[in-house]
């Protein structure tokens, strides 16, 4: 099993907060408690030790992101990724050539 946990923002979406986070329960992911914008979900049939399934949880979330946008029509949305014990993940969902898309996002500040 790999378990992620996902912190993400909405940019200038506010009003679409709710239809975005219908999408997400309905993809299987869990909002926590009295946190905000932090949810969790549970791959329970992929394997902790196969890199390549890594990287199918990597699409997944981008997929699943992308056709919220493209849906809600959202402006962008960036998001920070636990998968497991792997890297923290950081990317941002926009619209570019007219299509919604996954970027490389910045961890951290810079110094």
């Amino acid at each position: 099993m790999i378990r992620v946990l996902l912190s993400l923002d909405l940019e200038k979406s506010e009003d679409q907060r709710d239809d975005f986070y219908a999408i997400l329960e309905s993809k299987g992911w869990k909002k926590t408690k009295d946190v905000d914008t932090v949810w969790t979900i549970k791959f329970t049939k992929l394997d902790p030790d196969n890199e390549d399934h890594y990287k199918r949880i990597r699409n997944r979330l981008a997929s699943v992101f992308i056709e919220a946008a493209t849906e809600l029509k959202l402006k962008r949305v960036r998001y920070v990724a636990q998968l497991g014990n792997a890297e923290v993940i950081a990317r941002v969902i926009k619209k570019a050539d007219d299509k919604y898309k996954c970027f490389g996002g910045v961890l951290y500040p810079e110094k």
